[in-house]
């Protein structure tokens, strides 16, 4: 059951990937959280928490992380301006394990799809994380406590990713 579960959260996040290169959303009500080098819309009830300040500017963060009400679903944006290490997602070896991992080559492009449990299972955590040859990485994720709960934020989720916008300098 759980390794059910498991491929229907990697598809879940194949679908959330390619939407995202689609573009789509319609969260034109929801706040702009404005980063270091991106912005991204997220649903107004979400508190945003700040996490990893931008490497590469005086102001803003290259990550952030933006929780649903009561603490039921997490998501997650790594966008920095150039690449980076997202050490604040890193597995934590004392309370964490690998569930899954895919690593896909397109192109210039490495897609590495990871879902990581706790090993007191109260919680999921499903990653998709892109690097280019160009010295580019971008990561979403999402976290939540069971299949319930993923599919209740299944579309909030790919509207926040697909309302991330990116600049440079």
């Amino acid at each position: 059951m759980r390794k059910i579960i498991l491929e229907l959260v990697t598809f879940s996040l194949v679908l959330v990937v390619l939407t995202y290169y689609v573009g789509a959303g319609s969260n034109n009500g929801w706040p702009v959280y404005r980063g270091a080098w991106f912005t991204i819309k997220y649903p107004p009830e979400f508190e945003v928490r700040p996490s990893m300040k931008g490497r590469t500017s005086l102001e803003g963060y290259d990550s952030a992380f933006f929780i649903a009400p009561g603490g039921e679903a997490e998501f997650y944006v790594f966008s920095p301006q150039w690449s980076g290490d997202p050490t604040d997602i890193a597995l934590n070896p004392m309370t964490e394990e690998y569930a899954s991992e895919k690593v896909e080559h397109k192109g210039s492009k490495k897609i590495r799809w990871v879902t990581i449990s706790a090993k007191n299972r109260s919680y999921l955590r499903s990653l998709v994380d892109t690097e280019t040859e160009l010295n580019t990485r971008l990561v979403f994720g999402i976290k939540y406590c069971n299949q319930e709960i993923y599919d209740k934020f299944k579309d909030i989720y790919l509207e926040f990713v697909n309302s991330l916008r990116q600049y440079s300098d």
